[in-house]
Order: structure tokens, then C-alpha cells, then sequence
């Protein structure tokens, strides 16, 4: 049984043989790399979102086989002018959006960042209004290094506290790189003091193997933020995690006085 057999199953219900055989052969063709016949057999198939899978499966084994070898594009640029008109097809503005995206990707892979653009600016138009899509694409923006383009997309969303939520993924995402400036500056952009004291433990956990007074320093700070979260039980939850990393590092116990006395101390 195939992934995709796996996958109706999984959603209950019988779906017509004959397209659930097409997805299998569009399966077959993308494992081995014949990406013109995995389209070719996509562009038969009726339901929409099957074509929509289809198109996904499709286009991330593309991106996969970019981002391990980027000198395998030979041949990538060519399909272009038959997968578009499928992707086009979908009407469903989520799915467009995410087989766009997809799509600006592969260009920027393949060095042409004037039709990367215009296709991203596509992507993200199509995702206006859908902020769990556009924070997914800043995270993937930001992974493979488009930090410019990361931004247009993070202006974009509207839910603050979504946005605080992956300020803290690229803050801990620079750090890991080594951009240290970047990340603090990421940092100062968030304004929920939860969030802004999550993303300080991150950076903390991340020096922890490495600097342990850099990892204290960064926990220090974090404990102040945390004094500032107005839900007592978030806050209690936040000051056990940072204290118990804080003990760790001391070679002590966790202390609950001491994330006790700060609870109590600011009553929400």
C-alpha cells in the first residue's frame, strides 16, 4: 500500500479508483524524478483537490531535490509552462497560495529572483487573510535565508499574538546562525512579555551546552519579562521552566519557593 493509499484511508470514506490510481502513478513518477510525467498525469485528474495534492507532492520533491543539490536544475526551469495552468486551476485561494509559494521557491533556487518576486507577491496576495499560511512562509522564507522577502510576508499578518509566536521561531532560528544582533533585534519586536520571555529562554537553552554564564545572563533577562505576564498561570508555568533551567545550570535543584514567591509576588 502507497503513501497516498495510506493517506484516504486515513480520511475515511471510498474515493474513486481511478483517481486515487492517477495519484499513485503521479507518486511513482516524482519519486524517480520524471517530473513531466508526474504533471502530465496531475493534469488529468477531475477532483480539485486531488489535483491539489497532486501539485504539492509534485513541487516539494522538486524543492527537496534543489535544496540538497542546487546543481540539479537542469531540466527544472522547463516545466514551468505546463504546471502553471494546473496550479492556476485550483480555485481554492489556500491551496493556490500554497502551491504559489512552492512554486516562487523553485525560482529563487534556480537564480531568477525577478519572477521569484512577482510569484511570491502572488502567493502572499492569494494568503491575505489566512495568517497561519503567511506565517508559514515567513518561517520558510527565513530557513533558506530570504530574510528580505521574510519581511514583506510578516507585515502581512494581522493576530499579534500569531506574529509574537514566530518572532520567537526567527529569533531562535538567527541565533542558531550566529547572527546574535539579529536575533536580540528580532526580540525587541515582540510585545507580548510571554513570548519575549520564551524567546530569551530559547537563546538561553541554545548557550546552555556551550557558555554557561552567556546562558544565565539570558535567563536573567528572561525572569524579569516574565514578571510582566498578567495570566498568574502562565505566568507560573513560564517561571518553573526558566527556573528550572536556571537551577540546572547552578548544579542545583529546582527551587518551588522561589517560583512560588514570584507568583504570589505578582497576583494576575
Amino acid at each position: 500500500m502507497g503513501r497516498l493509499d495510506e493517506f484516504f484511508k486515513a480520511l475515511g470514506g471510498e474515493k474513486k479508483r481511478p483517481e486515487l490510481e492517477i495519484l499513485e502513478t503521479v507518486e511513482d513518477y516524482t519519486s524517480v524524478g520524471d517530473f513531466e510525467r508526474a504533471i502530465e498525469a496531475a493534469g488529468s485528474l477531475e477532483s480539485e483537490r486531488n489535483r491539489f495534492l497532486a501539485l504539492r507532492l509534485i513541487l516539494r520533491e522538486i524543492l527537496k531535490k534543489l535544496e540538497n543539490d542546487p546543481g540539479e536544475s537542469k531540466g527544472v526551469g522547463e516545466i514551468f509552462q505546463r504546471i502553471v495552468p494546473l496550479i492556476n486551476s485550483v480555485s481554492n485561494p489556500r491551496h493556490r497560495a500554497l502551491l504559489t509559494f512552492d512554486l516562487a521557491l523553485i525560482l529563487y533556487y534556480l537564480g531568477d529572483e525577478f519572477r521569484g518576486d512577482l510569484t511570491l507577491k502572488t502567493a502572499l496576495n492569494l494568503a491575505r487573510g489566512h495568517d497561519d499560511i503567511l506565517l508559514d512562509m515567513v518561517r520558510e522564507l527565513v530557513r533558506i535565508g530570504l530574510l528580505d522577502k521574510a519581511r514583506g510576508a510578516l507585515k502581512m499578518v494581522k493576530d499579534r499574538d500569531k506574529l509574537d509566536s514566530v518572532l520567537v521561531t526567527i529569533a531562535e532560528i538567527f541565533y542558531r546562525m550566529g547572527e546574535v544582533e539579529r536575533a536580540k533585534n528580532v526580540i525587541k519586536h515582540i510585545k507580548s512579555p510571554f513570548h519575549k520571555a520564551m524567546a530569551l529562554y530559547y537563546l538561553a537553552l541554545i548557550e546552555s551546552s556551550r557558555d554557561r554564564d552567556t546562558a544565565l545572563t539570558l535567563l536573567g533577562a528572561a525572569l524579569k519579562v516574565a514578571e510582566r505576564v498578567e495570566d498568574p498561570d502562565a505566568r507560573f508555568e513560564l517561571m518553573l521552566k526558566l527556573y528550572d533551567l536556571k537551577n540546572t545550570l547552578e548544579g542545583r535543584s529546582v527551587s518551588l519557593t522561589d517560583v512560588l514567591n514570584r507568583r504570589e509576588s505578582h497576583p494576575g
